[in-house]
């Protein structure tokens, strides 16, 4: 059981990294000098668009995180099954937009974002199952 809850932990921080490199893959370029400015960009940040992002890249990971550290509880394993869920769905989401505009450093990082959401689901399933089974 207990390498089972080291895999959740392990897969929330993989999750958090990768949403790291994802932020660092778009900056990069400005290094060598290159705009990184979206077209039509105005200069004005949209806050509720900042929010969304600081909260499903770190408040839901930590949240997710925190949850694991509390698992006897049945209500703290079906909130991270619920935070993975939706962690899963969303790097899927994401990762078609791929379709939409093509970026070649971005497919290096989406793929192993979707595997990665995918494995956090399965592990933090098998929690949801083990608690019913240590009952």
């Amino acid at each position: 059981m207990e390498r089972n809850i080291s895999k959740v932990s392990f897969m929330w921080v993989v999750i958090m990294v990768g949403f790291a490199m994802h932020m660092l893959a778009d900056v990069l370029p400005a290094f060598w000098g290159a705009s990184i400015a979206m077209p039509d960009a105005t200069g004005e940040v949209s806050v509720g668009m900042v929010s969304f992002m600081i909260c499903l890249s770190f408040l839901v990971p930590m949240c997710g995180l925190l949850c694991m550290q509390y698992r006897s509880s049945k209500t703290m394993r079906l909130i991270n099954l619920a935070l993975a869920t939706l962690m899963m769905v969303f790097n899927i989401l994401h990762a078609s937009e791929l379709f939409a505009e093509f970026n070649p450093v971005q497919l290096m990082i989406h793929p192993v974002m979707i595997v990665a959401g995918i494995y956090l689901f399965l592990f933090s399933r098998n929690e949801m199952r083990n608690y019913k089974e240590e009952k």
